[in-house]
């Protein structure tokens, strides 16, 4: 297997950048249904309880173009529950990402976020900085994921808490199963080739013992099966296609176009009940705490 560099998939983002702008509107609502899961295992209420009225700091990894950076920023602006209140720090390794995170979140008014472009294996903050970290379907991207969570657990402040959503095993996400075989058979291409090891966490028992590894407590995993419900005349795998292979797909020929979406249509033909696509999908949640400091007396 082909391992990344980080400068290897810095270039590989920041040709996708326009793509994940291209459908940041139009997948924001269905983000927005997932996101719950990941904001929920930082139990904000919590953090903020403990923070005994101290604005809370918030840091989200792999932000793309805003989610779940922007839901959470609304909660910490009140817009839930009075009592929550804060800043998101929203960070992306690519440049392109992050100023098109900014200019939607200034067209949105979010007030309360500020945008850097950080590597999540090496970020520029100091130890206990921050009171959470979020992470959407990023970590697995990483050249060293280990190092990732290292990353994530030093700039925590004791009793912090980071939650990191991650995609299961392929044979749980027919979408993905169908996008790798059909790109392999039309393009010679697939997710390996690109350098997106999307599976990297997909075992549950092992992404424990890697947060453990890296120094959190209290290791949590819940496992999530969505099914959606989309008309069967949608091509609804176009947007994954676009941002995770858009660089690719625009080198290919209209025919090659014609015979991916034709293929994909046949492979997730199986999941139409009623009119509607049902494909299902499967990602875990995977969350953790830093140890509260123990003050022993003499």
């Amino acid at each position: 297997m082909h391992v990344n560099t980080t400068c290897e998939k810095i270039s590989s983002w920041h040709h996708l950048s326009p793509d994940w702008l291209n459908w940041a509107d139009q997948l924001a609502p269905a983000a927005q249904k997932i996101n719950r899961h990941l904001i929920d295992a930082l139990d904000l209420p919590a953090l903020a309880r403990a923070a005994d009225g101290r604005a809370l700091v918030v840091l989200d990894l792999a932000s793309g173009v805003g989610e779940p950076a922007f839901g959470i920023a609304r909660m910490l602006a009140g817009e839930e529950d009075a009592a929550l209140h804060g800043h998101v720090i929203a960070s992306d390794i690519v440049p392109g990402m992050c100023a098109g995170l900014r200019a939607r979140a200034q067209a949105g008014g979010i007030g309360n976020l500020s945008v850097v472009a950080a590597d999540m294996e090496k970020l520029p903050f100091g130890a206990g900085a921050v009171d959470a970290v979020s992470c959407r379907f990023g970590v697995m991207f990483c050249a060293d994921p280990d190092r990732a969570l290292g990353e994530a657990r030093r700039v925590l402040r004791p009793g912090g808490r980071a939650a990191f959503m991650v995609w299961g095993a392929m044979a749980d996400n027919p979408l993905f199963g169908a996008m790798e075989d059909v790109l392999d058979r039309v393009l010679g291409t697939g997710f390996d080739a690109c350098g997106h090891d999307i599976c990297a966490l997909a075992d549950p028992g092992l992404a424990r013992a890697r947060l453990e590894r890296a120094g959190f407590a209290g290791v949590d995993i819940t496992t999530h099966r969505p099914v959606g419900r989309i008309p069967e005349t949608a091509a609804f795998w176009v947007p994954q296609l676009e941002m995770l292979f858009g660089h690719v797909m625009r080198s290919a020929t209209p025919g090659q176009i014609e015979s991916i979406h034709s293929a994909m249509s046949d492979r997730l033909r199986p999941h139409i009940a009623d009119g509607h696509f049902r494909v299902p999908m499967c990602f875990h949640v995977v969350s953790g705490k830093t140890p509260l400091i123990k003050f022993i007396s003499a």
